[in-house]
């Protein structure tokens, strides 16, 4: 066939497909994502998972102290070092629940011989770190064996960022795009946590398109990219899966010295069927509303951290916070008493949306705990220092002894907190009760 009538067929296939899809062009955004022509000369956006840090993630998504990733030197009530902005933290503790940083985040352990380990997920049983460059590495309770068989112990822990954050990037920047982000194509592996009780392992294929909810678009930058607010949409960027809508969760607000464990200065946690939705969790936005019960005029809004703010439990919930941070400061003239949403976005699923009030009560004392407090605890460790080992299956023996392990660090502070105390309390009683006979 001649070039010349080659070219004519093409443009009369193109204006018919015009005509056909004039609907549907008519309601597409000022930015347009790829059209029939970059389908034949080269597609100009290419759609994957990026692995941002906070300060990126939050940037421009009009949360208070937004991009800013500075530290704080100060200890918060639960003494640790967690009063900083978007920067990361290290709240999971070699004895409990370090795994979880892995589920939706990106998570780095530091050793001591100054070695660092980019985790990608778990092994069903714990003992196994399978890292984000494809190799393994050994886990017992801070003890990390290497590949020749050496050993190194944990000197601390961060998490970064959110690691499965969909994106647009233009075509032309990709491959530099690629070699300065982690980063998930269409066909590619989603990995994350283990199942333990209510919470749920994940393995999916990645299949990011313009509709995926919370797509970021990336844009060039110098040497380096910034990133748009999140776009709300109807995709779930798995392949063949619809996007879920979260159901069967129950609200739990936390009252008197029910909140406050873990520095924060209110609490809400989610029960009931969360699991997936804990597993999946990618963000947290806090509104505030003042004294505006129709939820109309927002006074603040507020990003979060995963394992500062945000965390999940295997039988308590979905468990979030507040706290008062460089990342969170409350309007001149409020208190946080008033009307709030929380808005949750996860992998796959539609962003689910919490709507409470707080008033006096819901607001933590930050209490010191008493004598009769600290007995309670040093009550339940002595009953669960007198479970035998050997009487029990290993799996439920490993949960008494994380719990057990960080009620005999809690009862060993000079400076303990009722609220942190009274928690405790349950999750070592919750471990006991679980246990189950060899």
């Amino acid at each position: 066939m001649k070039l010349k009538k080659f070219l004519s067929l093409l443009l009369s296939a193109a204006m018919a497909f015009s005509l056909l899809t004039a609907t549907a062009f008519a309601a597409a955004p000022a930015e347009e994502e790829n059209g029939f022509f970059d389908f034949l000369l080269g597609e100009k956006y290419t759609y994957l998972y990026a692995a941002l840090t906070w300060d990126e993630y939050w940037a421009n998504e009009k949360v208070y102290a937004a991009g800013n990733a500075a530290a704080s030197a100060q200890l918060d009530s639960h003494e640790e070092h967690d009063l900083g902005a978007f920067d990361a933290v290290s709240r999971a503790t070699v004895n409990h629940g370090l795994h979880r940083g892995s589920f939706q985040s990106t998570a780095v352990i530091y050793a001591k011989d100054g070695s660092s380990y980019t985790v990608s997920h778990w092994s069903d049983d714990g003992k196994t770190i399978y890292l984000a460059d494809g190799t393994s590495v050994g886990w017992n309770r801070g003890t990390i064996t290497k590949a020749d068989g050496s050993t190194v112990q944990m000197d601390h822990y961060e998490v970064l960022g959110t690691k499965y954050v969909p994106v647009r990037v233009a075509t032309s920047d990709l491959a530099d795009f690629c070699s300065k982000y982690t980063v998930v194509e269409n066909g590619g592996q989603l990995v994350g946590g283990y199942s333990e009780k209510e919470l749920t392992a994940y393995t999916l294929t990645a299949t990011v398109d313009e509709n995926t909810n919370g797509l970021k678009y990336a844009t060039k930058s110098g040497d380096g990219y910034t990133f748009s607010a999140a776009h709300t949409g109807t995709g779930s960027g798995v392949a063949e899966a619809a996007q879920k809508a979260a159901d069967g969760l129950t609200v739990n607000l936390r009252s008197g010295s029910d909140v406050g464990s873990f520095g924060e200065f209110i609490r809400v946690d989610l029960n009931g069927n969360y699991g997936e939705l804990g597993s999946r969790m990618q963000s947290v936005v806090w509104t505030y509303y003042g004294d505006d019960s129709t939820y109309t005029h927002a006074k603040a809004s507020y990003g979060t951290k995963f394992a500062a703010d945000n965390w999940m439990h295997k039988s308590m919930g979905i468990q979030m916070g507040l706290s008062d941070s460089a990342r969170c400061q409350l309007p001149e003239g409020t208190d946080g008493t008033g009307y709030w949403t929380i808005t949750i976005r996860a992998l796959g699923y539609a962003d689910t949306v919490v709507k409470f009030q707080t008033t006096a009560e819901n607001l933590a004392k930050h209490e010191l705990a008493s004598d009769a407090d600290r007995a309670a605890l040093q009550a339940v460790v002595a009953t669960a220092q007198s479970k035998a080992k050997a009487a029990y299956t290993a799996a439920s023996y490993v949960d008494l002894e994380t719990e057990l392990a960080e009620s005999v660090e809690l009862l060993s502070r000079d400076t303990l907190y009722k609220a942190a105390a009274l928690e405790q309390v349950t999750h070592l009683t919750d471990a006991v009760q679980n246990l189950k006979a060899a």
